[in-house]
């Protein structure tokens, strides 16, 4: 075994427990806190200690908010990358059927890819229709109605 491989390990174990060290002492530190509080006597209920102990989860971030619209924009984006994708690629072996002869390895494997990407990028764009569509600036004022 390599030097270099058994480093890697160790430190990918390292990097476990580590993880699990910190979870285990957070969780410990939690009701260190609650205890703490109780034993100075302070009025606390049911529901402030399961607050303590169970605190919510932060806000989901804007970006990360799924919208009306997302979906169906990004598989046509997508879709419409690929089929140019798939256009400049049959540009290119063109070319290289021209310029290296139509036997050549390098112009077998870029015309085979050519419908392959071409395929995946009318796929894309196909499945876009089945999402629900964006809403437009006109809409907005019937949709909140």
């Amino acid at each position: 075994m390599d030097i270099g491989t058994a480093a890697f390990w160790i430190f990918l174990a390292a990097v476990v427990i580590a993880i699990n060290w910190r979870n285990k002492h957070r969780e410990a530190m939690k009701y260190e806190m609650v205890r703490f509080l109780i034993e100075k006597n302070q009025k606390l209920d049911e529901k402030q200690i399961s607050q303590l102990l169970n605190p919510p989860p932060p806000p989901t971030p804007e970006w990360l908010v799924h919208k009306p619209g997302y979906a169906y924009r990004g598989l046509r984006a997508t879709g419409i990358v690929f089929i140019f994708l798939a256009l400049g690629l049959a540009f290119v072996a063109g070319w290289l059927g021209i310029m290296l002869g139509m036997n050549d390895k390098s112009f077998v494997g870029i015309s085979t890819a050519v419908p392959l990407v071409g395929m995946v990028g009318a796929g894309l764009f196909f499945a876009s229709r089945f999402c629900a569509l964006p809403i437009s600036e006109n809409d907005k004022g019937n949709r909140d109605r």
